[in-house]
């Protein structure tokens, strides 16, 4: 608790000494009750008394400054400047492709809270968020939430407010998807890939070597020609650049794959340091690549009416999905190393989109 000054003592507020028998302390007490710095001497040095008193109002003033303002906006933005901040080896911060769709996810919170202050947040609110996207997008708010419950912490930390209201707050019940793309899909796509060329001829294989690779759609979208060595393709973790990379070794499939692609002529004088880059030789955008994977899951869509034979659209992220589960299905033991993930919990619960199991009997 924060106490009334008995008598004027010339410190900032927050800021707080007190004269024991044999210590002198001073320092700064938060929102929380907790000390942002406490600093202490003998009671009798009265120089360092003097001195631990000019350092305890300057970084009071420092306290202060770092406090972001502007309300639960403010903190919002706050937080991704100090994402941006943090060195790369960091286990704090968050991969580039995760902050980027954070920042989509934030505009929808400021919509619907940056103009109250983070301690005017309540779990209420919280909840009466969640029940306003239950019938359209129950997932997305669930992610939203969850940002919001990691942006407030960082207010706790700030000494915005105290508690985290959103703590252990109880999100709406989803169901996950468990779309397996088949055999028939995939060849489908290549097929009706090559028979357009270009762009979408690219965006069939990038398809194609996902699955092969059990790869992340940011990884595939950012590989580049010195990755492909002579024992196979070397990958990087899309989302945490400090982990050993993989190399996924050739296969006949994957290796044609990767031959036909670095065969496509891009415009002009287009440079072709992306593997699965546009037709300008650049990394594909999101934008970008959503249109050209729309228009060939369209054309995919109209062949497969005309054939008569089943086919759902699907997208850079269907694939490693299909990928893991097709390596489980074979029996392979090097899954979780393919994946680059540290253990198998994601593997079981996300990627695992086996139709049927086997199993041998126990006697």
């Amino acid at each position: 608790m924060i106490r009334a000054r008995i008598k004027p003592d010339g410190l900032p507020f927050r800021v707080y000494e007190r004269f024991g028998k044999r210590t002198y302390s001073i320092g700064y007490k938060m929102v929380n009750g907790r000390w942002a710095f406490r600093y202490d001497c003998p009671v009798e040095d009265a120089a360092q008394i003097r001195k631990l008193r000019r350092d305890a109002i300057e970084a009071s003033a420092r306290v202060i400054e770092d406090r972001p303002d502007g309300g639960f906006k403010g903190l919002v933005q706050s937080w991704f400047d100090w994402q941006e901040t943090l060195p790369s080896g960091d286990a704090r911060k968050r991969a580039d492709s995760t902050i980027a769709e954070n920042k989509r996810e934030a505009e929808n919170l400021i919509k619907a809270w940056g103009h109250f202050e983070p301690y005017e947040i309540t779990r209420s609110m919280g909840y009466e968020y969640l029940d306003a996207c239950v019938a359209t997008r129950p997932a997305k708010a669930n992610k939203e939430i969850s940002l919001a419950r990691l942006i407030l912490e960082y207010g706790i930390r700030k000494d915005l407010l105290v508690t985290n209201p959103l703590d252990q707050i109880t999100k709406n019940k989803t169901i996950k998807a468990r779309r397996y793309v088949t055999d028939d899909e995939m060849a489908l796509v290549v097929e009706v890939g090559r028979k357009l060329g270009g762009a979408r001829h690219i965006v069939a294989l990038a398809l194609r070597t996902a699955w092969l690779c059990v790869r992340r759609s940011v990884e595939v979208r950012a590989l580049t020609r010195d990755a492909i060595k002579e024992p196979g393709i070397l990958w990087q973790d899309g989302k945490n650049k400090n982990k050993p990379p993989v190399l996924i070794e050739w296969s006949p499939e994957l290796r044609t794959t990767i031959e036909e692609v670095l065969k496509i002529k891009r415009f002009g004088v287009a440079g072709t340091m992306f593997v699965f880059g546009n037709m300008r030789g650049q990394r594909y955008t999101k934008g970008g690549w959503k249109k050209m994977l729309s228009n060939l899951m369209d054309e995919c869509e109209v062949l497969a009416a005309e054939r008569l034979v089943a086919f759902e659209k699907f997208s850079l992220q269907d694939c490693r999905p299909k990928g893991v589960s097709d390596k489980l299905e074979r029996g392979d033991t090097d899954t979780q190393d393919a994946t680059l993930h540290t253990d198998g919990k994601m593997i079981a619960q996300i990627y695992d989109r086996r139709q049927s199991r086997k199993a041998t009997p126990a006697g």
